[in-house]
């Protein structure tokens, strides 16, 4: 007896008086709810795309953040309005504290110029500026050799605050001014060496640039300048901008 036979055979044997027609009938529910559960699935896969591809073109959603009690507040985009994106963008630029230890920060790094350890602090300096700028002045301080000249100078700046304030600010940009008195001399205080003190006022214009692991505040340096003032109520007489001299 040959048990392989071919379609037309076994489509035949169905039709054979005395054949088992509940195993036939069985196949065939069994293949036909084979079929309805792969239309089904193909069916749940792609209304699973549909609401993928809703979901990334959908407008973003805002979260505002109580600066003081840290209450968080969802709000929809489709309840937003112009002046309600401005409050957000408003409220997300960053914190006038943020501005202004930053720039003391890079002030310090830029002006307290220290024979021990200016080969660090002015590459951290030329970190904080915008790319142009910091290849600008990584090239200007490299030509002068900054660095080596004022290492073997054994030469140390001190600085005193005595203002700092943002003048202005516009959506990406924020003029800061600050008033600074600098004292420098040698490096230890039993070498001899010339000593000098002046009074200098510095323009310093911030842009503001999505937060980052390397710009946590949102800040970077776009041009700062420098200027000699000789008294309190002197007008400025020089300005300058550019790499810290080794004077």
């Amino acid at each position: 007896m040959n048990l392989f036979r071919k379609k037309s055979e076994t489509d035949t044997i169905r039709g054979v008086p005395g054949s088992p027609p509940a195993i036939w009938h069985s196949f065939e529910r069994q293949t036909a709810y084979k079929s309805w559960v792969i239309a089904a699935l193909v069916g749940l896969l792609f209304l699973s795309l549909l609401v993928n591809i809703k979901l990334v073109a959908r407008p973003p959603e805002y979260v505002i953040v109580d600066g003081t009690t840290g209450d968080a507040t969802l709000v929809k985009h489709s309840l937003s309005t112009d002046a309600l994106l401005r409050f957000v963008a408003d409220k997300t630029k960053p914190p006038k504290m943020a501005i202004v230890r930053f720039t003391r920060d890079f002030l310090h790094l830029a002006l307290a110029v220290n024979s021990s350890t200016i080969d660090k602090n002015w590459p951290a300096a030329l970190a904080l500026m915008n790319p142009s700028l910091r290849a600008k002045l990584e090239a200007e301080s490299t030509a002068q050799k900054l660095v080596e000249t004022y290492k073997i100078a054994q030469r140390k700046t001190d600085l005193d605050f005595e203002s700092l304030e943002l003048t202005d600010r516009t959506d990406t940009l924020l003029a800061v001014r600050a008033t600074i008195r600098r004292r420098v001399s040698p490096l230890l205080e039993t070498m001899q060496g010339p000593r000098s003190e002046d009074r200098i006022k510095v323009d310093v214009v911030l842009e503001i640039v999505p937060p980052t692991v390397a710009r946590p505040d949102g800040l970077q340096v776009l041009e700062w300048r420098l200027a000699m003032v000789e008294n309190p109520n002197a007008p400025t007489t020089a300005a300058t901008s550019g790499a810290p001299r080794a004077d």
